[in-house]
């Protein structure tokens, strides 16, 4: 089967992932007979550069990957990025006056380059210190160096020792959400244009990059004519939107919220194999 012509450019948790964040086989078999037959396959995430190993080293895309919303597109085999977006002044200056205005024990990161920042001035009440084994550090908010590329907010975190320590399992629905309605709407009134990515995550990227202007510049970069996008949720919309082809999970966030694009093509549930699915479905039509 011939799929030179064809990038597919998936996201990866709750779509290329499926039960227990595990890959399924079945999409790593898939992807493999992709590539093999000429495809170009790779991820979309809004994970940034320092974290793509541990997350995507054991899929095997044989592309570029755009990471952190769209701000990167990182070339792994010749660890070189081969585009990188910033935010501009004027929307570091909104962004600094939305850390000030946080609500108590929210969280945030402000992504530059390979280093994660929580500005000092939130560090003592947010809940959030960094991920496990991902040193984090918190100058005030002025001395953080320029180049931003990403910045997330997140609702308040539970004590995760203390649950460890009386044997219960986190679950999302343990979280709060009604932070991020606050920064979400506190963003709006500051003119800030950022997207809900997660019913308890907030994020900004810099203007006019998402994953969808990403995704159509590595198609260019390529020499590909088709691209072929899956998401599950609200920052993959530019994304499926600005592809030739869409594909979305059954019951997924985007389902849940009423947002499915219109021309979207329906797969299996994501823990039913949706990336194999959607190979599948490209060879019926190819």
């Amino acid at each position: 089967m011939d799929f030179k012509d064809i990038l597919i450019v998936s996201d990866y948790d709750n779509t290329l992932t499926g039960e227990n964040h595990l890959v399924p086989q079945e999409n790593l078999d898939a992807i493999r007979e992709f590539t093999a037959g000429g495809g170009a396959f790779t991820i979309g995430s809004g994970r940034g550069k320092r974290e793509w190993y541990e997350s995507f080293h054991h899929v095997p895309f044989n592309a570029p990957l755009v990471l952190s919303n769209g701000a990167f597109i990182y070339d792994t085999e010749q660890d070189k990025l081969l585009y990188q977006g910033v935010l501009s002044d004027e929307q570091r200056k909104l962004v600094k006056e939305l850390f000030l205005s946080l609500p108590r024990g929210a969280g945030g990161l402000i992504e530059v380059g390979e280093v994660s920042y929580i500005p000092d001035e939130i560090w003592e009440t947010s809940s959030f210190h960094g991920f496990p084994g991902q040193p984090i550090l918190h100058p005030p908010i002025d001395e953080i160096p320029e180049g931003w590329n990403k910045i997330s907010f997140m609702t308040p975190m539970p004590d995760f020792r203390k649950l460890a320590a009386e044997g219960k399992q986190f679950d999302i629905s343990m979280l709060d959400t009604s932070a991020m309605d606050e920064v979400e709407k506190r963003a709006g009134e500051l003119g800030l244009q950022g997207i809900r990515s997660l019913p308890f995550m907030y994020e900004v990227p810099p203007e006019g990059v998402d994953k969808g202007t990403s995704a159509r510049r590595l198609l260019e970069i390529l020499g590909r004519k088709v691209l072929v996008s899956v998401g599950d949720a609200q920052n993959d919309l530019a994304m499926l939107k600005a592809a030739d082809l869409c594909f979305v999970p059954r019951e997924s966030l985007l389902d849940s919220d009423g947002l499915v694009p219109d021309n979207a093509i329906r797969t299996v549930r994501c823990e039913g194999a949706a990336i194999a699915d959607v190979i599948r479905i490209l060879r019926e039509i190819n």
